[in-house]
């Protein structure tokens, strides 16, 4: 079986995890490469450039892209730029993930402060494809090259072609499925099963091979009250290949299933997620917050409120005076320019994340938190990644902080509380054990 996903976003992560805890460790081919994959995973141009490592490879920090001479880069945490004598000519964008200011794309301006083009960059901080704009923002084509500078892929936005260099031949295809398809062959796959998570690239490549096989749809978005139109044609079952659906969503399986005949419910299933923390709640009043903001709204009302609970705050920069003058308050760390190490140190032994910063998320900070299973909570206009943080725990800054107040007095007081709120958010993730989730996986592969 083949999980193909056409990116790996959050969720194609979340099933990809699930799928490896499940012990259903498939080979993985994503289709847009983002440069920032699990080294495990295979895609079209790491395939057909050959992309190999040597062990010695470093991630691209921001002071190293390469610049005309007498230009300078300039950087923040959240992003850096590129100027000539003022002027700025490029905007350099951080990977978010645990390291701090780590290249991923560069995009280079004309001089109307226009996007011409973008640099694409790699986790071992390989310059990897270039995608060019015209005028009014259009992306035009993107050149994939290989380690060695060539270029081995040319994808065409506006006419929709694609050619691939490789083995000495220049390969051309009209639409991305004869790509993908092309793909498959020169990898020699086994296309009899698949597990996809989309109903766009990915399940009309596995259709138009018009073989025999299974196909698996995870069904991860959300359909607004109708059922989707491919899912409809997937599911009438005149197929070559059979088609099931399996909805990890609890709320969004009801509903579809609702609006389906008797006959397409019978190939639709119902399930979760796995997920493997990488430490389990102690319940302790020991909270963290990472900002690189002093606006934590009410901040000093809920440190007073809680004297129980020891405050950790920490910031890949500098602090202001307004957050240092946080320090007089005997229940209150703050961890200026914090170091990754010391991250790590406060999510293994913090067991609440506080929410509460005005700007944007740093360090994966909130994702990071959920993974280390601590109590995510915090205000509903601030909140930074809602996919993880459950609706019950988060409160309405306006009112002022009261009802957090309230919530955390509450989770100090009694475990079982603190328990309360934790499978809130277990709940909203969709967590299964892996006994439920293989009794599915059995049903789908029959």
């Amino acid at each position: 079986m083949i999980n193909l996903f056409e990116r790996f976003d959050n969720q194609a992560r979340t099933l990809y995890d699930t799928l490896q805890l499940a012990g259903h460790a498939h080979q993985t081919i994503v289709l847009e490469d983002d440069g920032f994959l699990p080294e495990q995973i295979m895609t079209p141009y790491q395939f057909f450039a050959n992309y190999q490592l040597t062990g010695d490879e470093k991630p691209r920090y921001f002071n190293q892209v390469e610049v005309p001479r007498y230009w300078e880069i300039k950087g923040n945490s959240s992003e850096a730029t590129v100027k000539d004598l003022g002027v700025e000519r490029a905007k350099i964008h951080y990977h978010h993930g645990s390291k701090p200011r780590i290249v991923s794309d560069v995009e280079w301006l004309d001089t109307q402060g226009r996007v011409q083009y973008v640099d694409h960059y790699t986790q071992h901080g390989v310059n990897f494809a270039q995608t060019v704009y015209n005028t009014r923002g259009q992306k035009l084509f993107r050149r994939y090259i290989d380690q060695q500078g060539l270029e081995v892929i040319y994808e065409n936005f506006i006419a929709k072609s694609i050619i691939v260099h490789w083995q000495g031949k220049a390969h051309h295809f009209s639409n991305k499925v004869q790509f993908i398809h092309f793909f498959f062959k020169a990898m020699a796959l086994d296309t009899s099963a698949f597990v996809i998570n989309s109903l766009g690239l990915p399940f009309s490549a596995v259709y138009r091979l018009n073989t025999p096989g299974n196909c698996v749809l995870f069904w991860q978005e959300q359909s607004g009250g109708h059922v989707p139109g491919n899912m409809t044609f997937m599911l009438q079952g005149n197929h070559a290949r059979r088609f099931q659906v399996v909805v990890p969503d609890a709320h969004e399986y009801q509903m579809l299933t609702a609006r389906m005949t008797k006959s397409e419910r019978r190939y639709v299933f119902e399930s979760g997620y796995i997920y493997n923390y990488k430490r389990q709640n102690m319940y302790t009043a020991n909270v963290v917050t990472m900002t690189n903001s002093d606006q934590l709204p009410h901040l000093e009302h809920i440190v007073q409120a809680c004297p129980n609970a020891m405050f950790h705050i920490g910031a890949v920069t500098e602090m202001s005076d307004k957050l240092m003058a946080m320090e007089r308050y005997a229940n209150v760390k703050l961890f200026p320019a914090i170091e990754i190490e010391t991250v790590h140190k406060l999510y293994q032994s913090c067991d609440i994340y506080l929410d509460i910063n005005e700007g944007g998320e740093i360090i994966n900070a909130v994702r990071t938190a959920f993974d280390h299973d601590l109590l995510i909570l915090g205000y509903q206009q601030n909140a930074h990644n809602i996919v993880y943080t459950a609706p019950e725990n988060l409160f309405d800054k306006v009112q002022g902080p009261e009802q957090l107040i309230t919530a955390m007095k509450d989770v100090q007081l009694k475990k079982r509380y603190f328990k309360v709120r934790l499978s809130y958010q277990k709940k909203h993730v969709h967590e299964i054990d892996a006994k439920d989730f293989n009794r599915v996986m059995t049903r789908v592969s029959k």
